[in-house]
């Protein structure tokens, strides 16, 4: 007989060796399926990181872009207005009451966000094209489930940019009350108040027409017209080569031309906007960062070759008295030799101004500009219609000559030493026409208080230059002792302004205008080419009045993307120049 192995001895060895097998390939199981776990849970959190850190980013240059804007409205008369960029720290931008604090240590969607400021560079103060860009750094923390950190780091690089102020995008942009009487005004541009808007049924808007709701002047925003618009085809046989484009440009152009006369849309039924919000109108404050830019871009005004002003004018008046009331005033007659201009210049007193003007540039004036004859363009830009070649037009208007006329006061049409200038016009400059408004502090300086009461043919407490009648050597002179001045009088006196104000009444005015005041004064039947911005206007003209809006003022505009003088800015809309994620 032979001995036979037992079963349950080998079956026993093969159930343990499967058993292991088996508990070996579900541990590798488990731990894969555990370390996938681990790994997609680190994933998740890492792109809830990037989100976070993403958000943080988007709510921290919101709210520097907001701040910024509260900086810029409670200071508008600053031209540099970037300069809020030059104080900061890791987490906040700006200083005093216009601090922008930036997100530290706190809870976004679930990971913990700090915003640093990493750096700040700015833009020569000089620089046609001005701005602040701020790098900042937005770095999310977040723990996984498993227990296992992770962080993200966003890098972005913001512009913060100035650019010119949208109410040169109109041909006439009033501040307090608009208003198109008389029987014969046009307009080819876009028109607006920062209040009520009333036009006859004898004017003309070849563009659209906004009223804004405005309580400092007891403005509902109500537009009040019975205007007209021209059709396309009469715009290009009629409105002249001093207006705007239409867009298209002509029959066989299908491009838009933008900011240009669009008839089909006005003869749609959006001529008339009411009841808009307000657009800001920024003021001319101290001229100390004028007088900078001026120096910087070695603006001049020359005539026949000689250099009148080198970036700014302080010097004795057309008195001749060294402290004279008009020390700082200037006179510029370009009627028998062009006044060059070229780059913004400031003079400290007041101008006054007639004739020719040929270059680019803008007179700062730190009270009033008086023009006293008509102004005209030596080289003027042209726009024909219909324009088949549109490009070609625009190429040729960049170098054309264009002047800039910003006053701090008044800017005064005509001769006010005549009695009829004043019969004419007082309705209009005092209460009730003139409503009361807040003034730019900076403009305590020429009797301007905190708020103007309407009156401007008030007394401003300062003083002009009196001239006497020698009879025996029959010459006149300039008497040490002032008279008292009036808002609308010039410092240099009656005489100056009766001697070089034309005898005809002024017809046309190539130049921008805008001031911190009022526009006002008598003209004839004049063309006023450029843009016309007032915060109150008083124009009495006799015959026609037409406002052709130069479109290189256009801040969207094809025509104007080269075009430079220095106008009053505005903070533009942020963008981004860089991204990259950096952890």
């Amino acid at each position: 007989m032979r001995n036979q192995p037992s079963q349950a001895g080998i079956i026993l060895p093969v159930v343990i060796s499967a058993i292991l097998v088996v508990a070996i390939l579900a541990g590798s199981v488990i731990s894969y399926v555990l370390q996938g776990t681990r790994m997609a849970g680190v994933h998740i959190a890492t792109s809830q990181c990037r989100l976070s850190a993403q958000t943080a980013m988007e709510r921290s240059k919101i709210a520097i872009g907001q701040m910024f804007l509260s900086y810029y409205r409670a200071n508008p008369s600053l031209w540099d207005n970037l300069k809020w960029f030059d104080t900061w720290a890791a987490h906040s931008v700006g200083s005093g009451s216009f601090t922008c604090a930036l997100l530290n240590g706190v809870d976004v969607y679930g990971a913990t966000v700090s915003v640093t400021v990493t750096g700040v560079s700015r833009s020569p103060a000089s620089a046609a094209n001005k701005y602040a860009r701020v790098t900042l750094q937005a770095a999310a923390t977040k723990v996984s489930p498993s227990g296992i950190s992770v962080s993200r780091t966003i890098e972005e690089t913001v512009e913060y940019a100035q650019s010119r102020s949208p109410v040169f995008n109109y041909a006439y942009f009033v501040n307090n009350y608009g208003w198109f009487q008389g029987g014969g005004v046009t307009a080819n541009g876009e028109i607006r108040s920062n209040g009520d808007m009333s036009l006859d049924g004898s004017s003309y808007v070849n563009g659209y027409i906004y009223a804004a709701i405005n309580p400092e002047v007891s403005a509902t925003g109500k537009i009040v017209s019975t205007a007209k618009y021209k059709t396309r085809d009469l715009y290009w046989t009629g409105a002249g080569t001093r207006a705007r484009p239409t867009t298209p440009t002509s029959a066989s152009a299908s491009d838009v031309w933008e900011l240009g006369y669009d008839y089909a849309s006005v003869a749609g039924g959006s001529a008339q906007h009411p009841y808009q919000d307000i657009l800001p109108m920024p003021f001319l404050g101290d001229l100390n960062v004028y007088i900078t830019m001026a120096s910087d871009l070695g603006s001049t005004i020359k005539q026949n070759g000689v250099t009148l002003v080198n970036g700014h004018f302080s010097g004795t008046g057309p008195s001749g008295l060294a402290t004279g009331a008009d020390k700082g005033s200037l006179v510029l007659d370009g009627t028998s030799k062009p006044i060059v201009i070229d780059g913004p210049v400031v003079v400290d007193g007041d101008v006054i101004i007639k004739g020719t003007v040929s270059g680019q540039g803008t007179i700062y004036a730190g009270r009033n500009i008086h023009i006293v004859g008509d102004l005209t363009y030596s080289s003027a830009p042209s726009w024909p219609k219909p324009d088949s070649a549109p490009n070609t037009t625009m190429q040729g208007n960049t170098g054309k000559d264009m002047l800039g006329l910003i006053a701090k006061g008044n800017i005064v049409l005509g001769n006010y030493t005549n009695a009829s200038w004043l019969s004419s016009t007082k309705s209009y400059i005092t209460t009730p026409f003139v409503k009361a408004y807040t003034c730019d502090p900076t403009d305590a300086s020429i009797g301007y208080p905190s708020t103007f009461p309407g009156n401007y043919t008030a007394l401003d407490s300062g003083k002009k230059i009196v001239y006497t009648y020698n009879n025996t050597t029959k010459t006149w002179s300039a008497s040490a002792t002032p008279a008292d001045r009036k808002y609308y009088e010039s410092a240099v006196g009656d005489k100056i302004v009766g001697d070089y104000a034309q005898s005809a009444a002024i017809t046309r005015i190539d130049a921008v205008l805008y001031n911190n005041h009022a526009v006002m004064g008598t003209v004839g039947g004049c063309a006023f080419n450029g843009a016309l911005i007032s915060r109150d206007e008083a124009i009495i003209y006799s015959g026609s009045v037409t406002f052709n809006w130069d479109i290189r003022l256009g801040s969207a505009s094809p025509d104007g993307k080269s075009f430079f003088i220095a106008l009053p800015l505005v903070p533009a809309d942020p963008r981004v120049i860089t991204w990259m994620e950096v952890l």
